[in-house]
Parts: structure tokens; C-alpha cells; sequence
């Protein structure tokens, strides 16, 4: 399993796709969109990107795999102050000998459908996207409010 961006998401930004170099960056605003929203959708049959952190996301990768393991806990009603029940938890999603530190079964699985379920709010609140600037700007306006309405940050 790897992180995946269908190809009708990535047709999605093909106005601005010039300006990522990676495609690990469209599948982090995604990502960081659909957890924002806590809205996952099915996991992507197809759309293999990498299976690890590019150098780039790599010095933040816990911070990321953090928000989700927060995400999923809060939806699953763990209460993350009780170490056994978050041990449990955080065993599902993780696994060390992978490079990502992302189990493939649910690390990966559950990543992919907030990354997708993000593409979702996006395709529905942001018009395709044509200049990265005004992108942006949008982008993190969406973000903000999809936070401020997303109960798990409520604290």
C-alpha cells in the first residue's frame, strides 16, 4: 500500500500542477483538508504515489501521523489520556518496520480516504484551480473554516 491520489484528483490541480514538485503535495492538501473537515471517503483503487515520506514531509511526518491518530481516536471515542486504550489504538495504525511508520493495512488505508474525502471538500468549496496564488488563498480559507466546524478541535 502506498499513498494514493487518483487520477481524476490529480486532474483536479492539472492547472497548477507545474508548480508542485512532487505529487506528495497535492495529496497533503488533500490530506490536511480532509482531516481538517474529518471527512474520509473510499480508499483509491488506483493512484500509487510513494510509499514513504518524501525529504520534504519527512522532518514532519510525526506531526502529520499525530493528526491523524488524534482524528481517528476522537471518532472512535478513545479517551487519548488512557495509555492502554491509546497504546491499542495507535498498534493498529503504525508499524516501525515500515518507512512511513504507517501500517499497511490501516496506517495507510485511513490516510488515503481522508486524503480523498479532503479532495471532496475541495472539488465541492474550491473551483479548479488555475493560478497557485489565488489556489492558496482559497485553500486556507476552506481550511479554516472546515476547523472551526470539525467537532474534534473543539477544546
Amino acid at each position: 500500500m502506498s499513498f494514493r491520489l487518483s487520477k481524476e484528483n490529480r486532474n483536479y490541480f492539472r492547472g497548477i500542477s507545474k508548480d508542485f514538485k512532487i505529487k506528495l503535495d497535492m495529496y497533503y492538501l488533500c490530506l490536511m483538508m480532509g482531516i481538517a473537515s474529518n471527512n474520509k471517503s473510499e480508499n483509491p483503487e488506483a493512484g500509487e504515489l510513494i510509499d514513504y515520506w518524501a525529504d520534504k514531509y519527512k522532518d514532519y511526518s510525526n506531526y502529520i501521523i499525530g493528526l491523524i491518530l488524534f482524528v481517528e481516536a476522537k471518532n472512535i471515542g478513545i479517551d487519548i489520556s488512557n495509555k492502554e486504550t491509546t497504546s491499542q489504538h495507535l498498534n493498529n495504525f503504525l508499524d516501525p518496520d515500515q518507512q512511513s511508520r504507517l501500517s499497511l493495512d490501516k496506517g495507510f488505508k485511513e490516510a488515503n480516504r481522508y486524503a480523498n474525502g479532503g479532495m471532496e471538500i475541495m472539488m465541492r468549496k474550491i473551483p479548479e484551480p488555475q493560478l497557485l496564488g489565488e489556489f492558496l488563498v482559497k485553500y486556507q480559507e476552506v481550511l479554516k473554516e472546515e476547523i472551526k466546524n470539525n467537532q474534534n478541535f473543539n477544546f
